[in-house]
């Protein structure tokens, strides 16, 4: 067959009411009702299209993702409801293109404070040009444009995103791989930047032309001994650079 179908649900949730239609209906409490204590749910339903073909597939997912907890000063709350569709077409052997779109909101409420308060809707479209001439070599030329709007009632902020950037991936099956990724991200953005709702729709940069890239190296040293050395860092308008280094040494037993 061509299409085939999966569907995933997970559903754990305390309520403090004893309204049959909210006691035994798992999906008639929204994240912000009162009769909610706590929730964690994830109700995911996939299609696919050539789901085992090598040369062109696709799949369309409705995810939704649910969050309550009851904190000492409150409840916090969040929510991600998303639709995505994704398409892989292999050109020639060594040639794909991936194109992957998705249309969604976020939520977040707390009753504690209102500054992390904030419910926006979003628009992505992420297109991957990929070179593989083999299985330990990729190499990789990516795009993303986004788009992301907060309800009015609670502020209107807005931010457009442009991304492009290219990644490689080495790998050598029992001795190691090597990572490098780079990315140019322009925000365009109104509003506070300062603000929690800022911080989510900037993705933790800053408004204006942003840099960032990352490199990491894995290797294994002897049959239970593996070395793993990982350098960050970003750059944005009118700030200083921020770098960041690891090193990690593993030894199994």
């Amino acid at each position: 067959s061509r299409f085939s179908n999966q569907a995933r649900v997970r559903i754990n949730r305390k309520i403090n009411s004893f309204e049959a239609n909210e006691a035994f209906n798992p999906f008639a409490t929204t994240i912000n009702s009162e009769n909610l204590v706590s929730t964690n749910s994830t109700l995911k339903n996939t299609l696919f299209l050539n789901r085992t073909s090598s040369i062109v597939n696709a799949e369309y997912s409705i995810q939704d993702v649910r969050g309550k907890t009851l904190l000492a000063s409150g409840f916090d709350s969040k929510r991600n409801a998303s639709q995505e569709f994704s398409l892989r077409w292999n050109i020639r052997p060594t040639f794909s293109i991936e194109v992957k779109s998705q249309l969604g909101k976020k939520e977040s409420f707390a009753d504690y404070t209102i500054g992390r308060n904030y419910q926006y809707s979003y628009k992505t479209a992420q297109p991957s040009l990929i070179y593989q001439p083999s299985t330990v070599f990729r190499i990789s030329l990516d795009g993303r444009i986004s788009d992301k709007l907060n309800a009015q009632e609670l502020g209107g902020e807005r931010c457009s995103l442009l991304e492009i950037g290219s990644s490689l991936k080495y790998n050598q099956a029992e001795k190691g791989s090597f990572q490098a990724e780079f990315k140019m991200v322009n925000m365009n953005f109104d509003g506070n930047s300062n603000s929690a709702v800022g911080f989510e729709l900037l993705e933790s940069l800053k408004p204006g032309t942003n840099y960032t890239w990352n490199i990491s190296y894995q290797r294994n040293v002897s049959k239970n001994l593996q070395l793993s050395i990982q350098y960050l860092g970003r750059k944005s308008e009118n700030s200083r650079m921020i770098q960041t280094g690891t090193m990690e040494v593993r030894a199994f037993f």
